[in-house]
């Protein structure tokens, strides 16, 4: 409980200081959807970078430099999907790892008889139960930018982050009361299956592929295009947006254009 006080009065300083004009000037450079927010959402938005850094680790990988560009940029991009969810710091995540480009990872795949095959696999990011997130920064200034439609690797590997609240990273967040979770998985999972079976059916859908994996990966590529391209995902499965809008308590097409 004094740990608590003590760190939620540190909060209060730290969103109170003065937001450097460097740091805004990085964030009109890199995060795209800063211009589209109101004050008291970058306010908001401006409390949560500075509490980010003050928290998190920043770790540079395979030779990469961390800078204020690299800092500002990802906490930014994780502030905006935190908009909705106040005092939400994701405080499980200690570190945050960048790689100067895609990198190498383990896959890890259960096979007959109870073995495992492992096998190397090319990674935009990951998040991990430890309390790292890790990024590859050009996906990250992509995704900051909106230039590769609606993929973002901060809100994927954020929407895992905020999946894993509640324990396990498997496509729910946090909802509330037993029953209106029950209502909410029930819904988002014939979601779910109308993706797949417009998948199947070779439609157009605004989700990446991937989306197919299961509810864990549904959510977070679901919520990319709930954040970066909002509209499309709403005229492909209103019932989706709404289940997210729900989950992130927020309504990102009432900011972002539609074109």
């Amino acid at each position: 409980m004094v740990l608590r006080w003590l760190r939620d009065r540190r909060r209060r300083a730290l969103s109170a200081s003065t937001f450097p004009p460097a740091w805004g000037a990085i964030l009109r450079r890199f995060v795209r959807q800063y211009e589209w927010l109101d004050d008291a959402e970058r306010d908001r938005l401006h409390a949560f970078v500075t509490i980010w850094l003050d928290e998190k680790r920043f770790e540079g990988c395979r030779g990469m430099e961390i800078t204020d560009e690299v800092r500002v940029s990802i906490a930014a991009q994780a502030g905006i999907v935190a908009l909705g969810l106040e005092g939400e710091c994701f405080d499980h995540l200690k570190s945050v790892l960048v790689y100067p480009d895609d990198y190498v990872g383990e896959k890890t795949v259960p096979i007959a008889g109870g073995g495992e095959l492992v096998t190397k696999e090319e990674r935009l990011g990951e998040t991990w139960a430890g309390g790292s997130i890790v990024f590859s920064w050009p996906r990250v200034v992509e995704g900051g930018r909106m230039r590769d439609g609606p993929r973002s690797v901060v809100v994927h590997e954020c929407a895992h982050a905020f999946d894993l609240l509640d324990g396990d990273i498997d496509g729910v967040p946090p909802i509330g009361s037993s029953g209106r979770r029950r209502s909410w998985v029930a819904s988002f999972e014939a979601c779910h299956q109308r993706f797949l079976d417009a998948l199947d059916a070779g439609r157009s859908v605004p989700l990446d592929d991937y989306a197919s994996e299961g509810l864990s990966e549904f959510f977070a590529v679901a919520s990319e295009a709930f954040f970066q391209s909002p509209h499309r995902l709403a005229r492909f499965d209103e019932e989706l947006y709404d289940r997210l809008a729900e989950a992130w308590r927020q309504d990102p097409r009432r900011r972002v254009p539609r074109s």
